[in-house]
């Protein structure tokens, strides 16, 4: 299993938009998970309170076009502050 902690500006509390979403999965997680077969835990800061969907669609677009959505389903968790 791999755990990833998403760091962002602590004074940031929302997160939007397509293009930042696929720059922050670029920097933060690609480089690090490249098993697809294995379980990823993608854990949010505290700080980060509202998630646009524009920005989880930028996020996971690259994870969707590899293991589509039933792979994200059965190997990503994400773990945050809010529902």
């Amino acid at each position: 299993m791999i755990t990833i902690e998403l760091k962002f500006d602590k004074t940031v509390s929302g997160l939007a938009g397509y293009p930042f979403a696929k720059s922050e999965y670029q920097k933060q997680v690609k480089e690090k998970y490249t098993n697809y077969s294995e379980k990823l835990v993608i854990v949010f800061p505290d700080n980060i309170e509202k998630v646009a969907s524009s920005f989880v669609q930028g996020f996971f677009e690259d994870l969707v076009n590899e293991i589509g959505y039933e792979g994200i389903e059965k190997n990503v968790t994400i773990k945050a502050k809010n529902d």
